[in-house]
């Protein structure tokens, strides 16, 4: 990470960041997909080269999704001096830094 906060409670510079995305969401999203395209497949009586064109653009949808994933990105914070916890967006962290 490029950028540097300070606790609010302390204004210590030593804080601890978790990045997380929304797993659920993404493995809800990644097993939604993955069953349209396999009734898709199905549907059509899809031969190999149909499902393995099926294949990627179920890798292309879900990277798509990831990346979207990725700007809604949350910053769990630590505070290690006082313990402080907080969350911020990472986009807007590193927006700040702009």
């Amino acid at each position: 990470m490029s950028f540097q906060q300070k606790c609010a409670k302390c204004r210590s510079k030593k804080i601890d960041f978790t990045e997380t995305i929304n797993r659920p969401l993404y493995i809800s999203i990644y097993a939604a997909v993955l069953v349209v395209l396999g009734v898709i497949g199905v549907s059509v009586k899809g031969t190999p080269v149909i499902f393995l064109f099926l294949g990627l653009m179920g890798a292309f949808v879900l990277f798509a999704v990831r990346m979207h994933l990725e700007k809604k990105k949350i910053l769990k914070c630590v505070c290690l001096d006082c313990g402080e916890r907080w969350q911020t967006a990472a986009n807007a962290a590193q927006k700040q830094t702009k």
